[in-house]
């Protein structure tokens, strides 16, 4: 980003900060390696372009920017500020793991969120919080942050219109995209072949993964292997089902392959993640 005088980073690699962004007038907002950028206007306006359409962001406007959204700033007022935060991948996927799929579209279709007049303290005393979750780097920072992160969204996901509660008129590719991702959810536990997706949306493969990385700029498989990977891990976390009953609940052949799949995705053993989440989190371990 552009003209950062401020800058602190998490214990999981997401990084906020405070910018101006007054070197960034007439070109797009790169966002280096963020999955996910959130953006809170301080002071000031700004016309911005968010996938090719205006829009002007005042102070306590939000923008929620994913990766592919392309965001050019044309013009700034001289006060303008913003804070900012970058999620990388690992963190914006555990925090959208609860969220409805309502909200996904909505925010796919509406980067530019503007909070009612009743919900700006809010807003601020949210983000004082989130400052302090940042910047103290406690022993339970990530579980903090990652709540603080899910009650923002679902605090829009309570406002949002009520055509995107399933009414909403999509394109073909729009509707087959957002089923798969409904899909995955519901049924990752038992099936993580790109074939069964594809099947139950009767369409091929190759098709499914051509909708997913338009739409998801990633993979059929990524997204799955990143959910399967996200439901071992709140098993592992939140749960004492020894690793066997938990190969058996997410349909593995035997607890070694669900080893080898989550090291293979993770880097790490199921024992010393287990270990890890559940000294974080104060669990204490039973048996």
């Amino acid at each position: 980003m552009h003209h950062i005088p401020q800058l602190f980073s998490a214990q999981d690699g997401c990084l906020t900060g405070e910018t101006t962004l007054s070197e960034g007038v007439g070109m797009p907002l790169s966002f280096g390696h963020a999955y996910m950028t959130l953006m809170i206007c301080l002071s000031g306006r700004a016309l911005v372009s968010l996938n090719f359409k205006d829009q002007v962001v005042r102070t306590h406007d939000v923008l929620v920017l994913a990766e592919d959204t392309m965001t050019l700033l044309k013009r700034r007022s001289q006060g303008f500020k913003v804070f900012f935060l970058l999620m990388p991948k690992n963190l914006a996927s555990e925090v959208a793991y609860p969220l409805p799929n309502s909200l996904f579209v909505f925010l796919h279709d509406n980067p530019l969120c503007v909070p009612l007049q009743k919900d700006r303290a809010l807003l601020a005393a949210w983000l004082v919080q989130l400052r302090q979750i940042v910047q103290a780097r406690g022993r339970y920072q990530h579980i903090m942050l990652r709540n603080q992160l899910q009650n923002f969204f679902l605090r829009i996901a309570e406002q949002i219109p009520s055509e995107y509660q399933g009414s909403q008129s999509f394109s073909r590719k729009e509707m087959i995209s957002w089923r798969f991702w409904e899909l995955v959810g519901q049924q990752c536990r038992k099936h993580r072949e790109v074939k069964f997706y594809a099947d139950a949306l009767n369409i091929t493969p190759f098709y499914l993964s051509q909708l997913s990385k338009e739409f998801f700029n990633d993979s059929p498989k990524a997204l799955i292997d990143r959910q399967v990977v996200l439901e071992i891990k709140a098993l592992l976390s939140y749960s004492q089902l020894a690793i066997g009953q938990i190969a058996d609940q997410l349909s593995f052949e035997d607890p070694s392959y669900l080893c080898r799949y989550f090291k293979r995705h993770t880097g790490l053993s199921l024992t010393r993640y287990r270990q890890h989440e559940q000294a974080r989190s104060g669990v204490v371990a039973i048996g």
